[in-house]
């Protein structure tokens, strides 16, 4: 399968931690350029630190994504020092957790912007590059939760579904400039800052029984943002280890454990 990634500048907000950093590390494998931005100038240091370790330099900048002057800022230094961008991963999130009637405004405003608001400054801001350029891919990274609501994430549900309804727009509408646009929605995935007893738990919602890792995902993002899926825009692709796909996975399992094989009968 060919990627025909090696020389590409790949773009991703919030990559400095988690998936984000997976990622980036995934495209600097496949001899891809890589610019990354994060709300913490500490957390920059810290991935420059690793990915030196492994021989590969990142072009780095301290973005405040909700904020669209910073986005826009932040591509136009990227293209000063690359020349281009071929590749944009709109990768910030944050959630809170309140019940509704419960929940202040400006906690309900913080994550819309970060998690909606810079999906559609980035969006804005590559695709006018790539326009100009003759091309490109953007990626976004949703969550099962854009599917799936749970009780206290009102905010985080609606900016994910949100989401993921701009990506099919976009991709409609920047099709003509041979853009693509996807999103990648994570299921439970082992990172540095999740809880071991909520990973527990989580798990026995998951039809495979396991979490995610986010060299997992990363490897979902650099199939998608290559020319081995040069067919494929406006999807939602779930890397959820069959979160979505089942409710009662136990009955599933319950049966499996019974199964007997007619052969060994």
């Amino acid at each position: 399968m060919e990627l025909n990634l090696r020389g590409k500048v790949v773009v991703i907000t919030a990559g400095a931690l988690g998936i984000g950093e997976a990622v980036a590390l995934a495209f600097a494998k496949e001899g891809c350029k890589i610019a990354i931005c994060d709300i913490s100038s500490a957390n920059l240091e810290n991935a420059c630190k690793e990915f030196e370790k492994s021989g590969y330099k990142l072009f780095t900048k301290v973005v405040d994504v909700s904020i669209y002057e910073e986005v826009q800022a932040f591509g136009d230094d990227v293209v000063k020092h690359y020349g281009k961008i071929d590749i944009w991963i709109n990768n910030a999130g944050i959630q809170t957790q309140a019940f509704i009637l419960d929940m202040e405004p400006a906690d309900w405003r913080r994550v819309m912007q970060v998690n909606l608001d810079s999906a559609f400054w980035g969006i804005q801001v590559a695709g006018r590059c790539m326009r100009e350029s003759g091309g490109g891919v953007i990626l976004n990274t949703s969550s099962f939760g854009g599917k799936l609501s749970a009780a206290k994430r009102a905010p985080y549900t609606a900016s994910k579904s949100g989401l993921n309804a701009l990506v099919r727009i976009a991709a409609g509408e920047l099709a003509p400039y041979n853009i693509r646009v996807n999103a990648i929605a994570p299921g439970t995935i082992h990172t540095a800052i999740q809880v071991p007893e909520q990973m527990k738990k989580a798990i026995t919602r998951i039809a495979m029984q396991r979490v995610g890792t986010a060299e997992e995902v990363a490897q979902t993002y650099v199939f998608l943002a290559s020319d081995a899926a040069s067919y494929i825009t406006g999807e939602i692709v779930y890397i959820d280890g069959g979160k979505v796909c089942i409710q009662d996975i136990d009955t599933a399992w319950e049966y499996a454990k019974n199964y007997s094989d007619p052969k060994n009968q």
